[in-house]
């Protein structure tokens, strides 16, 4: 800790030194590594910033796209993140069991997510509107 108080060095870089040194002496020097000696930092992690009701009106509100306007209520809405919003299928929007169907999320791992009557309504006003054939927002690329 005498580089992080002293030396005024980031978390980041201390991260850096500390496992160039564990490489170091696990792999090139094949000698055990000294775990207790340097302490390893603990991870800062920020809270997320949650928004009030009015904020995530407005953010709906602030596009006129229709298919933008969805694509973010099921981003905030579902919880979702944005490659598994870009994979999403028509076939993955279960309307009778209110959920929808994440064949590949964060680490290749299939999941269900609970969905809101008012989501699954802009869902299916989007749905008549764009009438998309396999991929629920399909894009140019």
């Amino acid at each position: 800790m005498h580089a992080i108080e002293q030396k005024r060095i980031s978390w980041a870089t201390y991260q850096e030194y500390r496992a160039a040194l564990k490489f170091f002496y696990t792999k090139t020097l094949k000698q055990p590594w000294f775990e207790h000696e340097i302490p390893k930092p603990k991870v800062r992690r920020k809270i997320p910033e949650i928004l009030s009701p009015e904020e995530i009106e407005k953010l709906l509100n602030c596009t006129m796209n229709l298919k933008h306007r969805a694509m973010l209520a099921v981003l905030y809405g579902a919880g979702l993140r944005r490659a598994e919003v870009r994979s999403l299928k028509i076939s993955d929007i279960d309307s009778k069991r209110m959920v929808i169907h994440i064949r590949f999320g964060k680490g290749q791992l299939p999941r269900q997510i609970p969905l809101s009557p008012k989501l699954l309504e802009l869902l299916r006003v989007y749905w008549r509107w764009r009438k998309p054939n396999d991929w629920l927002f399909p894009s140019a690329r």
